[in-house]
């Protein structure tokens, strides 16, 4: 079954799908939130998801050399869909850019894996001669997730809100905190965190040493400027102003924390990952048509694995998509040279590490979602981009991108650096 499943997976990709490049916004603190300094967030709390979508779009066409004219098909996750266009998506985006209109759009949502799978997305389209360039990203901004009153239409009729003072008959809903609970399995997402380390054993010293050296890394990224290489600026926002990571965390201090739900849980704000507003976007070819175009790709896209999983632990999902995805490729963990997995929460990556029997060297070498923040839908894009670059600087070859995905999924992908 192995066999067959490798060797289907090569026919459909008889033609090579490259990476060519791409670009990020920083990632900054939510305006709900605390920065890592104390200060509130909010850097990027008036630059709606769809503004900060087009900004990474540009920048991704910037770097590949690519003109906006070129482009087939443009595919943008986009998660809590927030802001008052939220509806045209990927189309609004694609557009700011300076993508003809002719050009077909599409919005689309896997949650947590959504920058993932519209690079999937994107990759069957080419290997189905649909397109040869395809844009494909994410973006979110979770500082402009609203406050809603639901059950009201009856008596604030189209277009006829309450205005500001009236007395409201009922309370409103929090449309953040209410979409971090999984009412399938009743359980919030930070909670299946807690379900998959009770599961395999890990421990609270072991989530916060974790969380203390994601927070290191990411410091230390951001201070030599490790990324800034893959990262556009928001108006005066740069790669400097990534400001979620709380510098000096070690695992002392984070064991000083209060934990999210009693004191069996290991979640704590600082072993979760930050919620943070950004968008990232790449630029992928059929490899004909890169070289047709002159292009020098970062890689080329070798295989995915998407799977389902019990919802209470949905934060496994990098085990088993990640294994999926090497058995498609042919590979096995010791031909992978780096790893990219999403720190939805501390402990929940180290599960996955532990599990998959991987070397921390590997994994996350500069920093991951427990320092930098984790911007849902433009997260997979982002681990990929991020893992295309270290590749060229370590010399490595193969690398995976994966992440869990709130309701009992998991998305991986392997590259080959070229």
């Amino acid at each position: 079954m192995n066999m067959i499943r490798r060797e289907l997976f090569a026919q459909y990709m008889a033609e090579d799908v490259v990476i060519v490049n791409g670009a990020r916004t920083p990632f900054c603190e939510w305006q709900g939130g605390k920065r890592g300094d104390g200060n509130p967030g909010g850097l990027l709390k008036d630059v709606s998801a769809i503004k900060l979508g087009e900004i990474a779009i540009k920048g991704a066409l910037e770097k590949s050399n690519t003109s906006p004219k070129d482009v087939d098909h443009v595919v943008m996750g986009y998660a809590l869909q927030t802001c008052d266009q939220a509806i045209f998506g990927a189309r609004h985006a694609g557009l700011g850019a300076e993508i003809p209109q002719e050009v077909p759009m599409l919005t689309l949502s896997r949650i947590c894996g959504s920058g993932v799978q519209s690079i999937v997305t994107g990759a069957q389209m080419i290997m189905l001669g649909e397109a040869n360039t395809v844009v494909a990203g994410g973006m979110e901004n979770l500082s402009q997730a609203p406050h809603v009153l639901r059950g009201m239409r009856d008596t604030y009729k189209l277009a006829r809100p309450p205005k500001a003072g009236t007395e409201l008959e009922k309370d409103m809903e929090d449309y953040l905190f209410t979409n971090l609970l999984d009412g399938f399995c009743g359980s919030f997402m930070a909670q299946t965190s807690d379900e998959i380390c009770k599961r395999k054993g890990v421990t609270r010293e072991e989530t916060d040493a974790f969380a203390a050296l994601s927070h290191s890394r990411t410091a230390d990224s951001i201070e030599i400027g490790t990324w800034e290489q893959e990262i556009v600026p928001v108006n005066d926002v740069t790669y400097k102003d990534e400001d979620h990571v709380v510098k000096g965390s070690t695992p002392e201090s984070l064991a000083e924390l209060r934990t999210a739900f009693g004191p069996e849980s290991l979640v704590t704000a600082g072993n979760a990952s930050g919620v943070v507003d950004g968008a990232a976007a790449v630029v992928i070819k059929s490899a004909s048509q890169a070289e047709a175009d002159g292009d020098s790709p970062l890689a080329k896209i070798v295989s995915w694995g998407i799977v389902g999983l019990e919802p209470a632990i949905m934060a496994y999902g990098p085990v088993p998509s990640s294994r999926l995805a090497l058995e498609k490729a042919g590979l096995s963990i010791d031909d992978i040279d780096r790893w990219e997995i999403n720190e939805a929460f501390a402990g929940q990556a180290v599960a996955c590490v532990k599990d998959l029997g991987l070397d921390v060297e590997k994994v996350n070498v500069n920093g991951g979602a427990v320092g930098l923040g984790h911007p849902l839908a433009a997260t997979g894009t982002r681990l990929v981009l991020t893992l295309a670059h270290e590749l060229k600087r370590c010399g490595g070859k193969y690398g995976v991108a994966t992440a869990c995905i709130g309701g009992g999924q998991g998305i991986a992908m392997v590259i080959e650096s070229i």
